[in-house]
């Protein structure tokens, strides 16, 4: 993912927790598993070998 990508999703993202947005309405816990769901931080298994 490029940089200014990553940013970009970061702002709009964060931006959406906030104000009257379904997300907004949501506890911390419930936005941040959203957030890993998306992101897929846990990488299980190389996708080639060398």
């Amino acid at each position: 993912m490029k940089r200014s990508t990553a940013r970009h999703f970061y702002q709009q993202y964060f931006l959406a927790t906030r104000g009257a947005s379904w997300l907004a309405r949501q506890c911390a816990g419930v936005r941040l598993k959203i957030l890993d769901d998306l992101m897929q931080w846990e990488v299980t298994n190389p996708t080639s070998e060398n």
